[in-house]
Protein backbone atom coordinates (compact mmCIF):
# COMPACT_ATOMS: atom_id res chain seq x y z
CA UNK A 1 0.00 0.00 0.00
CA UNK A 2 1.32 3.43 -0.92
CA UNK A 3 1.91 5.84 1.89
CA UNK A 4 0.53 9.29 1.24
CA UNK A 5 0.72 12.51 3.15
CA UNK A 6 -1.56 15.52 3.20
CA UNK A 7 -0.39 18.83 1.79
CA UNK A 8 -2.59 21.87 2.28
CA UNK A 9 -2.21 24.76 -0.15
CA UNK A 10 -3.96 28.04 -0.79
CA UNK A 11 -5.02 28.95 -4.31
CA UNK A 12 -6.95 31.81 -5.82
CA UNK A 13 -10.63 31.29 -6.58
CA UNK A 14 -9.73 31.45 -10.28
CA UNK A 15 -7.16 28.64 -9.98
CA UNK A 16 -9.59 26.53 -7.96
CA UNK A 17 -12.26 26.99 -10.63
CA UNK A 18 -9.82 25.95 -13.35
CA UNK A 19 -8.80 22.81 -11.46
CA UNK A 20 -12.44 21.97 -10.74
CA UNK A 21 -13.34 22.36 -14.41
CA UNK A 22 -10.51 20.11 -15.56
CA UNK A 23 -11.38 17.56 -12.86
CA UNK A 24 -15.04 17.49 -13.90
CA UNK A 25 -14.09 17.05 -17.57
CA UNK A 26 -11.97 14.02 -16.63
CA UNK A 27 -14.55 12.74 -14.11
CA UNK A 28 -12.01 13.04 -11.28
CA UNK A 29 -11.90 14.72 -7.89
CA UNK A 30 -10.21 18.06 -7.36
CA UNK A 31 -7.65 16.37 -5.09
CA UNK A 32 -6.81 13.76 -7.72
CA UNK A 33 -6.43 16.43 -10.38
CA UNK A 34 -4.25 18.61 -8.13
CA UNK A 35 -1.92 15.63 -7.52
CA UNK A 36 -1.78 14.91 -11.25
CA UNK A 37 -0.96 18.53 -12.06
CA UNK A 38 1.80 18.61 -9.43
CA UNK A 39 3.28 15.36 -10.78
CA UNK A 40 3.20 16.71 -14.34
CA UNK A 41 4.96 19.90 -13.20
CA UNK A 42 7.67 17.87 -11.44
CA UNK A 43 8.14 15.66 -14.47
CA UNK A 44 8.39 18.72 -16.71
CA UNK A 45 11.26 19.91 -14.52
CA UNK A 46 12.85 16.45 -14.73
CA UNK A 47 12.63 16.04 -10.97
CA UNK A 48 10.27 13.09 -10.88
CA UNK A 49 11.45 11.36 -14.06
CA UNK A 50 14.80 10.73 -12.44
CA UNK A 51 13.07 8.95 -9.57
CA UNK A 52 11.01 6.79 -11.94
CA UNK A 53 14.03 5.92 -14.06
CA UNK A 54 16.06 5.00 -10.98
CA UNK A 55 13.29 2.78 -9.59
CA UNK A 56 12.92 1.05 -12.96
CA UNK A 57 16.67 0.46 -13.16
CA UNK A 58 16.70 -1.09 -9.67
CA UNK A 59 13.73 -3.34 -10.51
CA UNK A 60 15.46 -4.53 -13.69
CA UNK A 61 18.61 -5.34 -11.75
CA UNK A 62 16.59 -7.38 -9.24
CA UNK A 63 14.91 -9.32 -12.07
CA UNK A 64 18.28 -10.13 -13.64
CA UNK A 65 19.60 -11.42 -10.32
CA UNK A 66 16.61 -13.73 -9.95
CA UNK A 67 17.09 -15.25 -13.40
Amino acid sequence: MKKETVVTIRVTPELKAIIQKIAEEDDRTVGWMARKLIIEALEARSVRKKEKVEKKRIEEQKKRRLQ
